[in-house]
Order: structure tokens, then C-alpha cells, then sequence
């Protein structure tokens, strides 16, 4: 894992060895090991390397033996040693690094090289011969990958934004649209950036820039069909190994590995296959003092499997100099409280390895997310039907009566304290998206974005906020008629990398540390999303198929266990005397940077009317324009 970046600019790339080392400076920390650059007259390219993989021999930038063609690579390609085999890549490697396949499959393919790729990566391939630049980003979006183009002319590109703004080439221009993106769905959407002139390559894209100024993007993998044919027992074999083979190539490393453990399916499934390969696996689990704690369910997989286990209580950490430190490392406004329990696990985690394995995206990819997936699935079958429609609605006013105070409680704690809560809040959002099926819900993708946000029109209005263009939404991997399986779609091109892997990805690289993802292993996720949406949520049963490959692998607890997340008890953080402290000094002065984005008193009658996330989100959103530079037009 590492961190790139470069400058491509016509016969003056080596007058950049200022700007090119500030780069480097600025993200050090996702490589601390190793760092180097290379100047062509027309490219400059920088890396900071966290060794990982043939340490000896896998310094960057790469290049080819006629140093015609270089790459920067932040990844790893799983793998890699059946592909040099399958390819016939023996004569065009000298070591045993992953990024040399990657100059070996352009030499051979150019830039069609994309459908050979595996893994995780974001990477940038100087071609001198060609004068031209070929970039790429993996398919799920786990490693990031920006560009903008600098006063003079310059494309300048790196893993993250603060690189690309250290040059001091970019001025940032803060984009307000995307602003109501964030306030609607606390996470900017992963085609845009916070500002109007620095670009993310959209997970699945490639880049070919050359010196005349075109930076030509396409997609070079799409989201498979769903395959109709295929039996049950046909699919449970197959995701069975499909899943070992996934697991078994990322546990290939030459420094110490371990694996993150929570009380749940997806990395109890990944640590239990893992111990079959590697024996006395250390894993790690976070364990809540307030909220949801399933560290008791963790433990028990651990003593199941005899790993070495480690347990981080959350009891010892300042919420408040924890949110500073998230707002340095995310470049942009991420309200994912989430994220201050992934940094602590992921420094707990590097005391002690310097790899681990995750469980995510098994819920986008197997339907985890029941009180979404399934409420939605409810919500399709109630419209279709035959109890006539004044019944419908006199039942479902009887159960909101019940569940309405409950719920409205929930939220304004912000966080479920019990397994009881999660029943609740399930059973809160069924009926309520029952409630709204009278409506039209012939475009479910559309009813289940407005069902999942946190602030509404009427709250971004009071903001100044202005209705927005959804336009850069993805929306070319949905499959007509498919309406259950296009939810996942849904997930899986928009929260998955816009906020899950950007969260990922920032706090473990913010201590050095190597994540990897099974189930977005390229053959398991293709499979994974071509299955039936019945193969996946079948009645009240999410990820049916992991079920049935692998729960003999799971103890009784965490088998029968509500999901509910990785929950953080944001309801009582904002309670925290320094975080009150913090809320008032950036919310309710009048003078604060925020209100140069945001409309003052309506932002008192937001705080005054809401608890819980939208509360958080503008505290979030204030704290990242205080410290961060950005212009507004």
C-alpha cells in the first residue's frame, strides 16, 4: 500500500522537483517505508512505499529495462503470480513484485490491459514512446485515485487531494452542489469532490492523458447480469470456492498479517477460512463501553479458531481531538461517525501487523443491509397487494402508533443500545416504507435515495442550500426491471467507495496500514452480483447464500446475532463537554467560517429542530470548513 502522485507537463516535468516532493510530503504516512520519483522531460512521477510484497526489489517509481515506460502503483494485484503464468509474462519480469506485472501487461496489451487486472489499486503508467499517460482505478473503488489541472497547464494527480493541492498549482473552488449532496447523504458521492476543479476517476475507469490536453475517461468493467440459470446448490458450491480462493490470495505477504474481527457474518466467514491457511491468526475487535458492543461475539469466534485476539476498549480516547484528527486526514466532509472507531482499531491493529483482512462489502454484495433491502423488497410486495387500500392504511396507522415514539427516541439517542432497538428500528422502517408503497414505486432506485437521507428539502432550503443536480449519480449499471438487484447496484457504485472504502482506506493508511477485502476479490463480487436477488435476501433471511456455504464455520452467537453495524454512540458524543464546547464555537457564532457556505439562522432553527445526524453532520461539515482552504463563487 502506498501513496502516488505526478505532474505531466510539456518539456518542463523537471522544474517540478519542488512541487513533486511536497506531494510526497503531504501523504508520507501511506508509505513511511520507502519513497522515490523519476523525471522524463515531459512527466513527473513521485511514490511513498509501504513495503508489503518483495520489499528488496519493488522500489517505485518502476520501470521497464529501456526506462521507456514507469509506473506509480498504490495496491496489490492478487494473484499475480498465476497471471504472469496464464499471460506468458515469465521473460518480461526480473522480480517477484506485483507492480512489474503491471508494466509487463501494458507492454503486451497497452492500454486494453484493464480485463487482465485484478485486485485493488489505483496506479499510473508513464508511456515516453507514446507520450501519453495511462491511469486506472480498481473496480470497487478501494484505493482512491484524483486529478485537476494546475495554473499553467499542468495534470497533476495523486492518491489524495491534500497532494494535489500541496503543489499550490490548484486553487480549490468549493462546489456547493455537491455540498447538498453531502448535507442530504452525509458522504460526497464518489464521481465528484468537494471542490469544482479537483476530479476523482470513478471506481471501474481508466484515464489517458496526453500532451495536447485530453484527458480521455472511459469505464472498462461493468456490473455483470444476473444469471437466471444457475441452481442453488450450484451457486453455494461455487461461492464456496470462489470465497477460499479469494481469501487464500490476499493472505500472500513477507511482513506480519491479521485480520479484523467483529461480532458479525462477513469477518467471522474471512477469519475462519483464513485460519485454515495461516494458523495462530491475529485478529482485532473493537469493543463499545456505550452502544452496541459484539466484542463478546468476536471473542468467541477468536477462542473458536484460536487466533491471537486483541480487544480495543473505547473507553480510553477524547472524542474531541479524535474528530481534529479525522478532519486532517479526510479531505473532505465525511460524517461517518464510524470513522473514529476504524482509526483506533486500525492503530490498535498496527502495534501488532502490518496487513489486515476486513469483512467489508459483504453487505452490499449479499444483501446485509435487511432493514433496507428487505424493507424495500416489503414495500414492492404490499403495493402488489390484493388488501384493499383503505385496510392497508387503518393497519398500518394502528402499527405506527406503536412504533412511531420508539423510533423518533432511537434517532435522537443516535445509536441502540440493545437488540431489542434494532428489532425496533427494523421494524419501524418496514412499515413505514409499507406506508409509502401506495405511491409509485416503478423507479425504486429514486424512492430508496429519498428514503435514505438526513436532510430533507425543507432542511437544505433553510440552509441556502439549493435544490441540486443528481446527474453524476451512476446509473448505467442497473438492469431494467431488475428493481431488488439494482438496490445492491445502488450500494455497491455509490456508499461502497463513496463512503465505506473512503473510510477504509483513509484511516489505515493514516497509520500505515494495509487493508484488504475479500469479497471484492474481482471473480468472488463479479459471481456475488450476478446471483438472484433471492439467493442473497430470500423472506426474512439476509445473506442467504453465506448462510448456507459457510455457518457450520460460526459460533451459535454470532450466527443467531441482529447486524447493527459498527455503532459508534454519536448520540452521546454530542453530548461531550468539548464536543458542546466545539458545537457552539462553530454553529452558533454568527462569525463562523461555515456561514460563508451556509445560512446562518437557518442553521439555528436545524441545531434547534434536530438531534442525532443532522446535528452531526453540520458539526462535521463546520469543523472541515474551518481548517480547510477553499474558495466559494
Amino acid at each position: 500500500m502506498c501513496g502516488i502522485s505526478g505532474i505531466v507537463i510539456k518539456e518542463r516535468a523537471r522544474q517540478y522537483k519542488n512541487e513533486l516532493y511536497n506531494m510526497r510530503e503531504s501523504i508520507r504516512y501511506r508509505g513511511p517505508d520507502e519513497e522515490g520519483e523519476y523525471y522524463f522531460d515531459n512527466c513527473a512521477l513521485g511514490h511513498v512505499r509501504l513495503s508489503i510484497i518483495d520489499i528488496k526489489n519493488g522500489q517505485q517509481p518502476m520501470l521497464n529495462n529501456r526506462n521507456k515506460t514507469a509506473v506509480v502503483f498504490n495496491g496489490e494485484i492478487y494473484g499475480y503470480r498465476d497471471i504472469i503464468i496464464k499471460e506468458d509474462l515469465t521473460n518480461r519480469v526480473s522480480t517477484s513484485c506485483d507492480t512489474e506485472v503491471l508494466l509487463a501487461l501494458y507492454e503486451k496489451y497497452g492500454t486494453d490491459m484493464m480485463k487482465k487486472v485484478p485486485g485493488m489499486f489505483a496506479f499510473a503508467i508513464w508511456d515516453d514512446l507514446n507520450q501519453r499517460l495511462f491511469c486506472a482505478r480498481d473496480r470497487f473503488g478501494e484505493k482512491p485515485f484524483y486529478y485537476a489541472f494546475g495554473r499553467n497547464g499542468e495534470f497533476i494527480f495523486a492518491s489524495e487531494i491534500k497532494a494535489i493541492l500541496a503543489t499550490g498549482l490548484v486553487e480549490p473552488v468549493l462546489d456547493k452542489n455537491v455540498l447538498g449532496s453531502y448535507l442530504k447523504r452525509s458522504y460526497v458521492y464518489p464521481t465528484k469532490t468537494i471542490y469544482k476543479n479537483v476530479f476523482a476517476l470513478p471506481p471501474a475507469h481508466q484515464l489517458i492523458f496526453d500532451l495536447e490536453g485530453e484527458a480521455n475517461i472511459s469505464r472498462y468493467w461493468d456490473l455483470p447480469q444476473t444469471n437466471k440459470l444457475i441452481t442453488e446448490e450450484e451457486a453455494v458450491e461455487e461461492f464456496t470456492r470462489l470465497f477460499h480462493k479469494a481469501v487464500r490470495n490476499q493472505l500472500v505477504a513477507d511482513v506480519p498479517l491479521g485480520a479484523f474481527l467483529s461480532g458479525g457474518l462477513d469477518s467471522g466467514t474471512v477469519v475462519s477460512v483464513a485460519s485454515e491457511y495461516k494458523p495462530n491468526l491475529t485478529t482485532i475487535s473493537f469493543a463499545f463501553e456505550n452502544g452496541v458492543d459484539e466484542s463478546k461475539y468476536a471473542e468467541g469466534m477468536a477462542k473458536k479458531y484460536g487466533t491471537n485476539h486483541i480487544t480495543l476498549h473505547s473507553g480510553d480516547y477524547n472524542i474531541a481531538d479524535l474528530l481534529n484528527k479525522m478532519n486532517v486526514l479526510f479531505d473532505e466532509p465525511l460524517a461517518d461517525p464510524a470513522t473514529v472507531p476504524a482509526y483506533l482499531i486500525s492503530k490498535a491493529a498496527r502495534d501488532n501487523v502490518k496487513v489486515v483482512l476486513t469483512g467489508d462489502a459483504g453487505d452490499e454484495l449479499l444483501g446485509g443491509y435487511s432493514y433496507a433491502y428487505r424493507t424495500m423488497a416489503y414495500a414492492l410486495k404490499y403495493q402488489q397487494s390484493a388488501i384493499p387500500l383503505g385496510l392497508r392504511e387503518f393497519l398500518l396507522h394502528v402499527i405506527e402508533h406503536f412504533d412511531y415514539r420508539s423510533m423518533k427516541a432511537l434517532e435522537k439517542k443516535g445509536r441502540y443500545d440493545s437488540l431489542t432497538d434494532i428489532r425496533r428500528r427494523d421494524n419501524f422502517l418496514k412499515h413505514n416504507a409499507a406506508k409509502n408503497a401506495k405511491l409509485d414505486l416503478s423507479d425504486i432506485i429514486d424512492f430508496y435515495r429519498n428514503s435514505n437521507r438526513i436532510m430533507d428539502e425543507d432542511m437544505l432550503g433553510k440552509l441556502g442550500i439549493l435544490p441540486f443536480d443528481e446527474s453524476y449519480f451512476i446509473s448505467d449499471q442497473y438492469l431494467p426491471g431488475n428493481q431488488l438487484d439494482n438496490l445492491l447496484r445502488y450500494d455497491i457504485v455509490g456508499y461502497l467507495p463513496g463512503n465505506g472504502f473512503l473510510k477504509t482506506d483513509r484511516t489505515t493508511m493514516a497509520v500505515s496500514l494495509e487493508s484488504r477485502t475479500p469479497f471484492c476479490d474481482y471473480e468472488l463480487a463479479d459471481f456475488c452480483i450476478s446471483l438472484p436477488f433471492e439467493y442473497k435476501v430470500k423472506g426474512n433471511i439476509d445473506k442467504y447464500i453465506l448462510r448456507k456455504a459457510f455457518s457450520d464455520k460460526w459460533t451459535d452467537e454470532i450466527k443467531h446475532n441482529v447486524k447493527n453495524g459498527f455503532s459508534p454512540p454519536m448520540g452521546e458524543w454530542l453530548k461531550d463537554r468539548e464536543i458542546v464546547a466545539m458545537t457552539g464555537d462553530l454553529l452558533r457564532n454568527p462569525n463562523g467560517k461555515v456561514f460563508s457556505v451556509i445560512d446562518y439562522n437557518g442553521a439555528q432553527q436545524v441545531l434547534d429542530g434536530a438531534e442525532g445526524w443532522p446535528k452531526w453532520e453540520l458539526l462535521i461539515l463546520a469543523l472541515w470548513i474551518e481548517t480547510h482552504k477553499c474558495y466559494v463563487e
